[in-house]
């Protein structure tokens, strides 16, 4: 166990080697890291664990205390935990062999299992948890196996769909992107017309990004995750402002838009979320099978083989993972065939007990965004009902990354909303 000092605060690094397979606890092994940060003279405070979004991503590295972190480090000592998959926990890269056996290891339930291993270690008997989108959803999961080990809960756009089936929640999350890319389109007028130019553009011309592999309209069109966050618009709005040139006669797009566009469409920096996105809502008995890619096609503007030079809605996609991404994105070739696999596996267990949330002894503090376009808003507002003591803060006043944007706001309103239990 290292520690260091940042930021006037004792860093403690924590590491667990715990089972790939908890029923097989005799089987192999993995690495889970935490970084705990502890206040000055707050070594007997309480414990609140932060669970990421994702899935795929590790627990933020701290380059100052500020955002939510600072409110919530007057009361608690953080862990920051890398779920199991990502950072400096057994990382899952393209190149890493897994198997889709092994990745089906991956999901909210064994985070929560690995979180409670570290519950263990430090002789804690009972803590709270902070999750933003995913890391919500991995809360809800603890709710329903662990309801006696959490004390307080905080989730910012992460109260998953309970017992909705997948097609559902896409088709609820592709009409929330609708909604958003009207909006869009008004306030910038131009952005309609410069995305359909780009994307036939790209189905007559070939234009290569500088990771080497051609640059598809449908590949481009994935670049619509952008307007589910606040600043989306106009980040989308600066990209879109100017991006050809003419190179000895001929139109071209530009090499600052194609870098931009390449680490927009790429997941170098996090193939698990590829691999696994779908997989985090899949229950028994029931293969997702690629339900955002079929059910794209109920959807005018957003089906794959749209037209950008007809008259009807025209689309970027967003939060949603297509099988062909597996072959045209070089950070996903070595997992194309185990994300087959996960798309038809049917034996994934119930991540949540209905039964289990009703009765959850936590208070439950919840930050719902109305215009979510990754999370509905009404499932969210479906399962909130499910919980014995859920309170919701329901806003328009961000989208899904408000604890990025405006934490320290939003998780002091949470924490006044639980101050009376």
């Amino acid at each position: 166990m290292n520690s260091y000092r940042r930021f006037g605060h004792t860093f403690i690094e924590h590491t667990l080697e715990v089972p790939l397979d908890y029923s097989r606890p005799e089987g192999e092994t993995i690495t889970v890291y935490a970084r705990e940060i502890q206040p000055d003279g707050g070594a007997d405070l309480p414990m609140l664990v932060y669970l990421q979004g994702g899935p795929g991503f590790p627990a933020p590295r701290p380059t100052g205390i500020d955002g939510w972190m600072a409110p919530m480090l007057e009361k608690y000592r953080l862990l920051l935990l890398d779920q199991r998959g990502t950072g400096r926990s057994t990382r899952v890269d393209a190149s890493s062999g897994w198997s889709a056996d092994q990745l089906a290891q991956l999901r909210a339930d064994n985070i929560c299992r690995d979180a409670e291993a570290f519950r263990e270690m430090l002789g804690l008997e009972r803590w709270s948890l902070l999750g933003q989108s995913f890391g919500g959803f991995c809360i809800t999961t603890y709710c329903s196996m662990f309801p006696d080990r959490i004390e307080r809960a905080y989730l910012t756009g992460g109260l998953p769909a309970v017992g909705t089936p997948i097609d559902d929640i896409y088709r609820a999350t592709y009409s929330a992107l609708r909604r958003r890319h009207e909006q869009f389109y008004q306030q910038f007028p131009w952005a309609e017309s410069r995305i359909r130019e780009i994307c036939h553009h790209l189905d007559q011309s070939e234009e290569t990004l500088l990771t080497g592999e051609r640059l598809s309209s449908r590949r481009f069109r994935t670049i619509g995750i952008e307007l589910g966050r606040g600043s989306g618009f106009d980040t989308l709005g600066y990209l879109l402002e100017e991006p050809f040139h003419t190179v000895w006669g001929e139109k071209r797009l530009r090499s600052d838009f194609l870098l931009d566009v390449g680490q927009r469409v790429s997941f170098a920096g996090g193939p698990l979320y590829a691999a696994m996105h779908e997989a985090i809502y899949a229950g028994p008995g029931e293969a997702t099978r690629w339900s955002a890619h079929r059910i794209r096609e109920e959807m005018a503007g957003f089906e794959e083989g749209a037209d950008p030079n007809e008259t009807g809605p025209f689309y970027l996609t967003g939060e949603h993972i297509f099988p062909w991404q597996f072959d045209e994105d070089p950070a996903l070739h070595g997992l194309k065939t185990q994300a087959q696999e996960l798309a038809e596996r049917t034996d994934f267990p119930s991540l949540y007990d209905i039964s289990a949330l009703s009765a959850v002894p936590a208070v439950v503090a919840a930050a719902v965004y109305v215009d979510d376009v990754f999370v509905p808003f009404s499932y969210s507002m479906n399962t909130a009902a499910m919980y014995r003591d859920a309170r919701t803060l329901v806003t328009n006043q961000y989208q899904h990354d408000g604890l990025r944007v405006d934490g320290a706001k939003i998780v002091r309103e949470l924490d006044n909303m639980v101050s009376d239990h």
